[in-house]
């Protein structure tokens, strides 16, 4: 393995992979192409709802998104109610599972989270893990504008659903694995360990000491394989204390942080800053501030 600071797209970039071709959206692959379909031949604004929720924002922004790129009209409202008039794309909240369903003439769209197959074991069995409305959302929006330059630019963001599911607190999330390997596979993402963030965002693992990241940090370069396992093993230690992080969780914390063209900071410190909206804002305030910084800079800044 080689390791790197920095990020810079190659040139040439191996085929970029649908997220409604992969193995944990293909129960949903129908459905959202055909939503799409409805979407671009519709004369009238769509109107795209959800809770005013970090997850809520998580999931409108790159429908959003798709829907500027492709110059079609739209109104956005974060509100805790059920849509009437259609056209209307509805964000269910992370604790429905009930399942996407899609009605074509009038076009409505309730977007849920769902139990799916994320990747099989080495004799076949199937894993199953939570697809959730928000990668459903990126998959929807890819589907209306698969070259679009705010929704490429979001396509990292497709994680964050089963980055907040609570399914990396308990066990191994196979949906969360098989996307995150397909994004890296494509050139959307790279997966770096800690002490390769820029700029690390870790306030609440607060288990982690901050000047302890930092020494490691400035000798990184300097250190081979064996010293950087031991460096981070040691930083890490501390949460070895505490009953969370879990395990998986854990992992994902200290060697496997999602970076994304351009970024500074982490998959996972960008999701902990855009929660702290929510202590300062009200909810809808909170909500259309996220979406917004996705929409405008594709990261959520730290300040």
């Amino acid at each position: 393995m080689i390791w790197r600071r920095g990020f810079v797209l190659p040139t040439i970039r191996s085929a970029v992979h649908t997220l409604l071709g992969s193995e944990p959206l293909s129960e949903v692959a129908d459905l959202l192409s055909r939503s799409a379909d409805c979407i671009r031949s519709s004369s009238l604004p769509i109107l795209l709802l959800a809770a005013p929720s970090l997850q809520g924002a998580l999931a409108i922004a790159p429908i959003e998104a798709a829907l500027l790129d492709s110059g079609l009209p739209y109104r956005r409202r974060f509100k805790m109610t059920i849509p009437e008039k259609p056209p209307w794309i509805h964000i269910l909240g992370p604790g429905d599972y009930s399942g996407s369903k899609l009605t074509e003439n009038p076009f409505s769209l309730s977007i849920s989270g769902t139990v799916v197959e994320g990747l099989h074991g080495h004799q076949g069995d199937a894993r199953k893990g939570p697809l959730t409305a928000v990668t459903q959302a990126h998959a929807l929006a890819e589907a209306i504008s698969p070259q679009g330059p705010r929704t490429r630019r979001l396509r990292p963001w497709a994680l964050s659903g089963n980055w907040l599911n609570s399914a990396l607190d308990t066990t191994y999330d196979p949906v969360y694995t098989a996307l995150r390997d397909l994004l890296t596979e494509d050139g959307s993402i790279r997966v770096v360990p800690l002490p390769e963030v820029q700029h690390p965002h870790i306030p609440q693992n607060n288990w982690i000491d901050p000047e302890a990241l930092a020494a490691v940090s400035s000798r990184w370069d300097s250190l081979d394989m064996e010293g950087r396992a031991r460096s981070l093993s040691h930083l890490i230690r501390p949460s070895l204390a505490s009953s969370t992080p879990s395990t998986a969780r854990l992992e994902e914390i200290g060697w496997h942080c999602v970076m994304g063209p351009g970024w500074s900071t982490d998959l996972a410190g960008q999701i902990d800053a855009a929660a702290s909206n929510w202590k300062s804002e009200s909810a809808t305030v909170a909500a259309t501030k996220v979406t917004d910084s996705l929409l405008r800079e594709g990261i959520i800044p730290l300040s």
